[in-house]
């Protein structure tokens, strides 16, 4: 008969005088380990992930899509779509480094401090797309996407340049913000229903 109790093994003899002797055998204790690589090829993929977006997003600063209030960039949309579909932190994470690394490759036109200034939105909207399509669904998430990028962030220009920067400003960011929320929106439903891309229910 053959037993084991914790880390030990037990085997018991029956003598062919009916006595039962018991010898004991004492294992090696073995602790199941997860391998470090697979947690530091997921930290590498994560940060593979972020650069790419993040160049994305710098490449669609370049973009300009013509439109009737003037041209519209694409710079928010990666930033968009990797907070829908991979988290509010990737997603804060593009948007503010795409946003100053776009800066970087222009020279920083308009100053450190005020491209830091629009990078920290930037990084704010994302966070908040994630938030509200977590509470409320797409439709709502896209709203207040474009009330917070469009309406709030004109508004938040007014120390740069006052009630005429502002009024100039509303109505294309107004537009920049829909159109960058909603390619990222559908981009994101598509590829969740495809199920190419695995969203974490909270």
């Amino acid at each position: 008969m053959v037993w084991s109790r914790g880390n030990s093994l037990r085997i018991g003899i029956l003598k062919g005088n009916g006595q039962k002797e018991v010898c004991r055998v004492e294992l090696p204790r073995v602790r199941a380990k997860v391998p470090r690589v697979l947690g530091e090829a997921r930290e590498v993929q994560r940060a593979a992930r972020l650069i790419v977006f993040i160049v994305l997003s710098a490449l669609g600063a370049m973009a300009k899509v013509p439109g009737p209030l003037g041209a519209v960039t694409l710079d928010a949309a990666p930033s968009y779509f990797a907070a829908l579909a991979f988290g509010w932190g990737e997603g804060a994470l593009v948007a503010g480094l795409g946003s100053l690394l776009s800066a970087l490759i222009s020279g920083f036109p308009l100053g450190v401090l005020v491209h830091v200034y629009a990078a920290v939105q930037a990084a704010l909207w994302a966070t908040c797309l994630r938030l509200a399509y977590e509470r409320g669904g797409p439709v709502l998430a896209m709203l207040a996407t474009i009330f917070l990028a469009g309406v709030v962030a004109a508004a938040l220009s007014w120390p740069l340049g006052g009630q005429a920067l502002v009024t100039s400003s509303l109505a294309p960011f107004i537009v920049a913000a829909a159109v960058n929320v909603m390619l990222a929106m559908a981009a994101y439903v598509f590829l969740m229903r495809s199920k190419v891309v695995y969203v974490r229910r909270r």
